[in-house]
C-alpha cells in the first residue's frame, strides 16, 4: 500500500474570516484510491480506519519522479519512513517526556485544559535562520534554579534532544528540497518577495522559502482522565502555517523503564473531500509525518502556472481516549514552518510578518486580502511570540506592579506611597533580592526599596546535605509496614519514595481514631500531611488544615528556621489567600491528637494518631480529600516541587485510591500563588493564555 493515496480530494476548506465553512455535495462514486485504504472502523469513534501514502527517506534523495505532490495534491499528508537511526531516538527521546514534563513546576510548563477534560503540558523552543535551535526555555530554566534537574528522565530526554532535533531538520530540509524539485516548472520565480532584498534576496523557491523561515516546535504531553466528559478533544480544523512535520502520538508511561511504557495512541481523524472523517491508522514505520497548512492557499495554489494540481490542506481533529491508568499519557512532538516574516503577502504591501503583527493587535477580523483565518493565526502569532521569548511587556494598571506573574495591588502591600517615600516599587522577596520582571516563582511581592536587581540579584537558598550512599539500604527498614492495615504509593514521576501507612483503631470508648505513618525518602526541609479545603484556592491547598514537621525553630522568612534549635511538629490551617509560610507560621492548639517525626539523616517520617486534625474530623466510613507534601532542599519552609506532592481522594476502608485532577492544576503550596495569573484578568501572562481559547482550530498548538 505505500504507493496509494490516502484520500482523493476535490475541493477544500474556505477559513477566510469573512467565510464560512463549504463542504461540496457529497457523492455516491467511491475513489478507488479511498476504497483501497478503508481498512477497517475504528471501534471508539465508529469512522472508517485509513493509512497514510508512505515515502521511504531514500526516495527523497532520488532525482527523478513525483514522489511527494501527488499524494500532498490528493490528501495532503504523508508519512516518511526508514529515516536513518531515528526510530530509536524517536522512542528514547519521548519515552522520558511526559515523566521529565511533569518533573518540572506548573509555573515553567505550558498548560491547557480543554473542554472534554483533557490536560495539555509543554515544552516550547523553534529552529531560526539565523541562531539555528533554540533551546527549551523551561528546561534550561530548571537546570538554572531548581535542584529537580536532577529528574533522571529529565536527563535522558535531554541527551537524546539534540540528535532526534538534528535528525527532524534535515528530514525536514530533504522534504523540502523534494517538493521544490517537483514543483519547480509549476511555481514562479521568485516564489515570494523580500522586503529585505539587500539581505538575502527574494525567495525564489520552496527550498529557500523553507531555509529561510522560522520552525515552531512543541513536545506536548496529553492526559484525560476516567471521569472526563466523552466528545472531541479539538474539533476539524486547518493549520496556519505551510506545513508541519510531526510524530504520531505515542502513550507512555510515567515510568519509562516499564515494559508496556511506549504504544502507538490513535484517535487522529483527518477529513476527505465529502467531509466525512476517517481515522489515522499510524505504524511503527512512520517516523515522521508532513501534513499541509493553509500556507498552501496563501502562497502555493493561488501561484500556479501550469496545470498541476494544487497541495491540499488537510483538516484535521484529535479525540483523546481517557487513560484508566493515570500514570499514563499522550505525548506528541511537531514542527510548524511559518512563512517567513519579510516576505511580501502575494498581492499586497505588507509581509507575513505585518500580517501576524496586525493580527496579534487587532481584536476585529483581519482586513480583506491580509490573510485567512483570523483566530487561527491570532492564536498561533501568540504561541510564536512566547516561543520566541519577544512577548510585550506585562500591562499591569499604575496601582498595581506584575510580580510573582500576576499583577498584585501596591497598596495591599504597604507599596502605594513609594514615590512619596522618594523609594523606587519593586517586587522582592523577604530577603531584599529584586525580580526585575516579576517573572520568578516564590515569595514575591512589591516593595518599596531603592534595591536593585544589580545590587540584590536573585540567588537560590543555600541548598542542604543530602542523601549519601549508605541510605539505599536502610529504607526498606525504615518504610517496615509494620502494624499498619493499608498502604497506598504517594510517589510521584521522577520523585522521592513517599508511602502512607494507616489503620482505624478504636480506643477504650469504642471511638474510632486514625493510626497513621508518612514514610519519606529524602531528607528533612520539611514534611506535611492532612486535609485539602474542598473549595481552597490552588487544588484546596489554601485553607487546609493540616501537620506540619520541621527541623529547627526560630523561623525567620529571611533566615530560615535556625536548626541548632530543637525541630518539632503542629497543627496548622494555610492562610485561604497567601500561601507563603510567613502568612500562617504559628501552630495552632492541638487537643486529643497524638503527633511525631522522624529524622534520622537520610530518611523523614510523621507519625500521627487521633480522629482529627484541627478539628477536622476523618470520614472514616468513606472518604476524605487529603494532601501531602515535602521539602528536601532547604531549611526556608518554602520550596517544593512537582514531584514531592500531591492531593489524593482516599478511601480509609478499601485504600481506594486518585490522584485529585490528574495533578492538572496543583502547584507549590509554599509558592502556589503564581497560579494566581490564571485568575487575574489584569496580568498578561493571563491574556496570553487566554488566547489559547482559539487553539481549539489551530492544529499545530494543540492538535497533534
Amino acid at each position: 500500500l505505500e504507493n496509494i493515496g490516502l484520500i482523493h480530494i476535490i475541493s477544500h476548506y474556505l477559513l477566510c474570516p469573512f467565510a464560512f465553512t463549504m463542504l461540496l455535495p457529497k457523492v455516491s462514486i467511491v475513489s478507488p484510491l479511498l476504497a483501497a485504504t478503508v481498512l477497517a472502523t475504528h471501534r471508539a469513534s465508529g469512522y472508517p480506519t485509513a493509512i497514510p501514502r508512505r515515502v521511504a527517506f531514500g526516495s527523497l534523495l532520488e532525482a527523478n519522479g513525483a514522489v511527494l505532490v501527488d499524494g500532498l495534491a490528493d490528501d495532503g499528508i504523508v508519512s516518511i519512513t526508514d529515516i536513518p537511526s531515528f526510530k530509536e531516538t524517536k522512542k528514547a527521546l519521548l519515552s522520558h517526556l511526559h515523566a521529565c514534563i511533569m518533573s518540572v513546576d506548573d509555573g515553567d510548563v505550558m498548560t491547557q485544559r480543554f473542554p472534554d477534560g483533557t490536560v495539555r503540558r509543554s515544552f516550547a523552543t523553534s529552529t531560526t535562520p539565523a541562531g539555528g535551535p533554540q533551546p527549551l526555555q523551561s528546561l534550561d530554566d530548571l537546570e538554572a534554579h531548581s535542584a529537580h534537574s536532577k529528574s533522571e528522565s529529565c536527563q535522558q530526554f535531554r541527551s537524546h534532544l539534540t540528535a532526534f532535533r538534528s535528525k527532524v531538520d534535515d528530514a525536514t530540509k530533504r522534504f523540502a528540497d523534494r517538493l521544490s524539485t517537483e514543483m519547480g516548472s509549476s511555481l514562479p520565480k521568485p516564489l515570494l518577495s523580500s522586503r529585505n532584498a539587500y539581505d538575502g534576496g527574494d525567495y525564489e523557491d520552496i527550498k529557500q522559502v523553507v531555509a529561510r523561515a522560522e520552525h515552531l516546535e512543541h513536545f506536548h504531553s496529553y492526559q484525560k482522565s476516567a471521569a472526563s466528559d466523552e466528545g472531541t478533544t479539538i474539533e476539524f480544523h486547518t493549520d496556519q502555517g505551510f506545513f508541519i512535520a510531526f510524530t504520531p502520538g505515542l502513550i507512555v508511561s510515567s515510568d519509562p523503564s516499564s515494559e508496556d511504557s511506549v504504544e502507538l495512541s490513535d484517535g487522529f481523524f483527518v477529513q476527505d473531500s465529502n467531509g466525512e472523517a476517517l481515522s489515522m491508522d499510524f505504524g511503527e514505520e512512520d517516523d515522521l509525518v508532513f501534513m499541509m497548512g493553509d500556507g498552501v492557499n496563501q502562497f502555493i495554489n493561488n501561484n500556479l502556472i501550469n496545470d498541476q494540481k494544487g497541495l491540499r490542506a488537510a483538516s484535521h481533529a484529535l479525540t483523546l481516549r481517557a487513560q484508566e491508568d493515570p500514570s499514563k499519557a499522550r505525548v506528541w512532538y511537531g514542527r510548524m514552518v511559518l512563512a517567513p516574516s519579510d516576505a511580501y503577502y502575494p498581492g499586497t504591501t505588507s509581509t507575513f510578518g505585518e500580517a501576524r503583527q496586525i493580527l496579534r493587535d487587532s481584536s476585529e477580523d483581519v482586513p480583506l486580502g491580509i490573510g485567512c483565518s483570523s483566530s487561527n493565526m491570532k492564536a498561533f502569532i501568540d504561541t510564536s511570540r512566547k516561543l520566541d521569548g519577544a512577548e510585550d511587556e506585562p500591562l499591569c494598571p499604575e496601582s498595581e506592579l506584575f510580580c510573582w506573574f500576576r499583577c498584585m495591588p501596591l497598596e495591599e502591600h504597604d507599596a502605594h506611597t513609594c514615590t512619596e517615600r522618594k523609594l523606587g516599587v519593586q517586587c522582592v522577596n523577604p530577603r531584599g533580592q529584586v525580580i526585575p520582571d516579576g517573572k520568578k516563582h516564590g515569595d514575591y511581592y512589591p516593595s518599596c526599596t531603592n534595591n536593585t536587581h544589580e545590587t540584590h540579584p536573585y540567588s537560590d537558598y543555600p541548598e542542604i546535605d543530602q542523601q549519601d550512599d549508605t541510605c539505599a539500604a536502610e529504607w526498606a527498614a525504615f518504610s517496615d509496614q509494620k502494624d499498619y492495615d493499608h498502604m497506598v504509593d504517594l510517589t510521584r514521576p521522577d520523585g522521592p519514595t513517599a508511602l502512607f501507612y494507616w489503620s482505624v483503631v478504636e480506643d477504650d470508648s469504642g471511638a474510632k481514631k486514625m493510626k497513621a505513618r508518612l514514610a519519606f525518602n529524602n531528607v528533612f526541609g520539611w514534611l506535611s500531611m492532612g486535609f485539602a479545603h474542598p473549595e481552597g484556592k490552588h487544588n484546596g491547598m489554601n485553607g487546609g488544615n493540616i501537620l506540619v514537621a520541621i527541623p529547627g525553630g526560630d523561623y525567620s522568612p529571611v533566615n530560615g528556621l535556625n536548626t541548632d534549635l530543637e525541630g518539632s511538629i503542629g497543627t496548622y490551617k494555610i492562610h485561604e489567600n497567601d500561601s507563603s509560610f510567613r502568612h500562617w507560621d504559628t501552630p495552632l492548639p492541638s487537643e486529643n491528637m497524638k503527633a511525631e517525626f522522624e529524622d534520622d539523616g537520610c530518611f523523614t517520617a510523621i507519625t500521627f494518631e487521633g480522629d482529627h486534625i484541627n478539628g477536622q474530623t476523618f470520614n472514616f466510613d468513606g472518604t476524605d480529600e487529603f494532601m501531602w507534601a515535602a521539602n528536601y532542599l532547604d531549611h526556608y519552609v518554602g520550596y517544593h516541587g512537582r514531584n514531592a506532592r500531591s492531593r489524593i481522594t482516599i478511601n480509609w476502608n478499601t485504600a481506594e485510591m486518585s490522584v485529585f485532577g490528574e495533578e492538572s492544576e496543583e502547584t507549590d503550596p509554599a509558592e502556589a500563588d503564581q497560579v494566581e495569573v490564571q485568575e487575574s484578568g489584569a496580568s498578561v501572562e493571563s491574556s496570553i493564555l487566554g488566547l489559547s481559547v482559539f487553539a481549539t482550530i489551530l492544529g499545530y498548538v494543540i492538535a497533534n
